[in-house]
C-alpha cells in the first residue's frame, strides 16, 4: 500500500520572504504551509519550526526535511517520519515537487482501513456459521447410517473439519468483539476460578489419559471479567493438553508473588516449544502452530486471544521451554489488597 492517494496536492502557500507574524496566523488554521521562492516550492513550514528556529523571515525558519516519492509505501514513509521526527514531508514526482504527506492523514487512513477489514471479517464469520453448522449436522446424520460404514473415515474427517471451522470462527468473533467490549470486572477468587476451568476440561484429560495435579495456594482475589479470564485460563490448559502425550502430567498451580501479585503456572510434560517458535506463539494467526500429539487442530488464535485477555486485566503471560521436555506458561495478575479468606 503506497501513499499516492493520501498526498495533499491542494495546500496553502507562503512566500519565503514573508514575515513570521503572517506565518503564525496561517499556522493557527493549518498543519503546515508550503514555502515558495519565486513561485517554486522550497520547503514546508510548521508551527514547530517557528518555535525551534525563531527568525523574522519565513525562509530563515525552514528546517531540513527529507523528500519522499509519491509511490513510496506507507510503511517506508512512517518509518522515515519516526526516525527524523517529522509529521509532514514533501513529496516528489519525477524529481519535481508534487505535494505533501501528513502523518495524521496516514494514521486516519490506516484506522479507517482497519475498521473496514474488521467489519468485513465479522460479516464473513457470521455468514459462515450457519452453513458450517448445517454441514456438521449432515455429517452426524450420515455417521448414523449403517449403509455408509465403509465411508466412516471420510465422514469423521468431515466432522473434524466442521468442528475446526466452528472453533476458528468463534475465536475470530471473540477476538474482534473483545477489542470493543469493556471488561465487566468483579472480585474473583483466583484459586476457585482456576479449579473451575480445570474441572471443565476433565473429559479432555480423561480422553488423553493425562494426570492433572492442582496446587492452588494463592488464596487471593483478582478483579476480573469472569467469562473472559475463564476463556484465557482454559485456553492455556487446552494448549497443554493438546501437546502432551498420553500418560503425561499437567500441573496447575497458583501462588502469591513478592510484588503483591498473584501467579498462575501451568506446567506440562509434553513435547515442548522450540526456541524459534516461542517468540511467535502469541501472534495473531501465528505460523508457529502445529497439530497436537493426537492430531488436534490449532487455529493460530488461541494464545493470541489469551494474551489479549490477560493484558486487558493488567497482567502478563510468558512461556518457558527447553523445546524438548515440556512447557511452562506463567501468568501474573494484579490482586486486591485483601486475601480470598476474608471474603
Amino acid at each position: 500500500m503506497n501513499i499516492t492517494a493520501l498526498i495533499t496536492k491542494q495546500y496553502v502557500t507562503l512566500d519565503a520572504y514573508t514575515g513570521v507574524s503572517v506565518a503564525k496566523k496561517l499556522l493557527q488554521q493549518q498543519d503546515a504551509v508550503v514555502v515558495l521562492d519565486h513561485k517554486k516550492p522550497i520547503g514546508i513550514l510548521t508551527a514547530a519550526d517557528l518555535a525551534m528556529k525563531p527568525h523574522q523571515l519565513v525562509i530563515d525558519c525552514l528546517l531540513y526535511r527529507p523528500t519522499v516519492n509519491y509511490s513510496d509505501s506507507i510503511n517506508t514513509v512512517l518509518n522515515l517520519m519516526r526516525t527524523t521526527g517529522n509529521n509532514v514531508l514533501p513529496v516528489n514526482y519525477q524529481n519535481s515537487f508534487f505535494g505533501i504527506i501528513k502523518q495524521s492523514d496516514i494514521l486516519f487512513h490506516l484506522h479507517a482501513y482497519h475498521e473496514k477489514q474488521k467489519v468485513a471479517l465479522l460479516a464473513v464469520a457470521h455468514d459462515l456459521r450457519s452453513p458450517i453448522a448445517t454441514i456438521s449436522m449432515l455429517g452426524t446424520i450420515l455417521k448414523a447410517d449403517p449403509a455408509l460404514n465403509k465411508h466412516q473415515y471420510l465422514i469423521d474427517k468431515l466432522s473434524e473439519t466442521c468442528d475446526y471451522a466452528q472453533v476458528l470462527i468463534q475465536d475470530i468473533l471473540t477476538i474482534e468483539q473483545s477489542q470493543d467490549e469493556a471488561l465487566m470486572l468483579a472480585d474473583e477468587n483466583l484459586d476457585e476460578l482456576v479449579d473451575t476451568c480445570a474441572d471443565s476440561l476433565s473429559d479432555k484429560f480423561e480422553i488423553k489419559q493425562l494426570v492433572l495435579t492442582k496446587q492452588l495456594r494463592s488464596n487471593k482475589v483478582v478483579k476480573a471479567d469472569r467469562s473472559k479470564l475463564t476463556r484465557a485460563i482454559s485456553n492455556i490448559l487446552w494448549n497443554s493438553i493438546k501437546f502432551t502425550h498420553p500418560g503425561g502430567v499437567i500441573t496447575v498451580s497458583t501462588r502469591e508473588v513478592p510484588n503483591g501479585g498473584a501467579q498462575l503456572v501451568v506446567h506440562d510434560t509434553g513435547i515442548g516449544i522450540p526456541k524459534a517458535m516461542q517468540e511467535r506463539i502469541f501472534d495473531k494467526f501465528t505460523k508457529a502452530k502445529r497439530p497436537g500429539t493426537a492430531g488436534e487442530p490449532t487455529t493460530g488464535l488461541g494464545l493470541y486471544l489469551t494474551k489479549m485477555i490477560i493484558e486487558s486485566h493488567g497482567g502478563t503471560i510468558r512461556v518457558e521451554s527447553d523445546g524438548q521436555s515440556g512447557s511452562q506458561f506463567i501468568v501474573s495478575l494484579p490482586i486486591e489488597n485483601h486475601s480470598a479468606a476474608t471474603q
